[in-house]
């Protein structure tokens, strides 16, 4: 009993570690993003997904910031993968509504 009860324990530390790891570095990345290091906060978004850390908020963060490195057609795909985890997120449908709004105007200001 007392070996389940310490494994028990060391699973959910680990849990506990990996949670606390995943949002020390979503949290790292949000902050290089205020910066305007977009590169780098885009590596540290990638790097959460790569760990098992699929949500909709790491990946309107990443369409975020491939739209603001002119990624179009990336920024696209993670928006829709944001929607796809997340039907109802208002600040997803915002942020994708205005992309879409941004990138017809660029479109038309093209002509």
């Amino acid at each position: 009993m007392k070996k389940s009860g310490v494994l028990l324990l060391v699973v959910l530390l680990c849990g506990c570690t990996t949670a606390h790891r995943f949002h020390s570095e979503f949290e790292f990345a949000n902050r290089l993003a205020s910066s305007g290091l977009w590169n780098e906060a885009l590596f540290r978004w990638q790097k959460s997904l790569t760990q098992g850390n699929d949500s909709a908020a790491v990946h309107n963060n990443m369409a975020v910031a491939l739209e603001c490195l002119s990624r179009f057609d990336e920024a696209e795909k993670e928006y829709l993968q944001a929607q796809r985890l997340a039907p109802a997120n208002a600040m997803i449908k915002s942020n994708f509504e205005r992309f879409k709004k941004n990138l017809l105007k660029g479109k038309d200001e093209k002509k």
